[in-house]
């Protein structure tokens, strides 16, 4: 098991990227809640799409970056990086195309932005840990 502190302190270890990944759904879980409770339906689907797009691109990048470190080469880093973009934004153009009903525009941006909302709390999270647990 992953030792939370040895992260907070950014000695990042193999378990870093699964622990990223389910905190991201964590976050998509709560934004998509909180949606609910005090917006619409439409924006909790919005952002419930928007954030399983972003957490699969999670997974992807994982999988590219462990692949280019493989390889030796950044190439297989921008071969998966290209066809994920090319996979979002199909995916994005046929829900405004097709379900534009069915989901807030804003909320799908929202969702979108999960895997940065992410990287943000994990960074002031660290920085946290660092200002007030080392100079304790």
């Amino acid at each position: 098991m992953m030792d939370l502190k040895k992260i907070l302190r950014g000695e990042l270890e193999e378990g870093f990227i699964r622990l990223f990944i389910a905190a991201g759904w964590l976050v998509m879980g709560i934004a998509s809640g909180l949606a609910l409770l005090f917006s619409s339906t439409q924006m909790a689907a919005g952002i419930l799409i928007g954030g399983v797009i972003s957490c699969l691109n999670a997974i992807g990048l994982a999988k590219d970056c462990r692949r280019s470190v493989r390889w030796g080469s950044m190439a297989a880093y921008f071969g998966g990086l290209s066809v994920r973009l090319g996979l979002i934004t199909l995916a994005v153009t046929i829900a405004f195309l097709f379900f534009q009903e069915s989901f807030s525009p804003i909320g799908l941006f929202i969702g979108l932005s999960i895997g940065v909302l992410n990287f943000y709390l994990f960074v002031l999270g660290m920085v946290a840990y660092k200002f007030w647990v080392k100079e304790a």
